[in-house]
């Protein structure tokens, strides 16, 4: 299982989210855990074109992030509402 790492933008993101909504995400981010590829069918899951990073959709979020596997560690690069976040 991969461990997931926190950029402090995206650890402030969350901080400000309502309770009933960081809820949903952190369900969201211990599927993630187990699997991070857009194999998995349960989430919401791109891999950006001409990166190595991947699109996580919840809800109105999105989340960018890194799959390092020689560490199994996911680093959370971004987070922001649809509108925002490709800026």
């Amino acid at each position: 299982m991969y461990k997931i790492k926190l950029k402090k933008s995206v650890a402030k993101f969350l901080e400000k989210r309502p309770l009933n909504e960081l809820r949903i995400i952190i369900d969201k981010f211990e599927l993630l855990k187990q699997n991070p590829y857009p194999i998995n069918n349960s989430l919401d899951i791109k891999k950006l074109k001409g990166s190595n990073e991947y699109r996580l959709r919840i809800g109105k979020y999105r989340f960018i992030y890194q799959i390092k596997d020689e560490i199994l560690v996911l680093v959370m690069e971004k987070a922001d509402s649809r509108g925002d976040i490709y800026k």
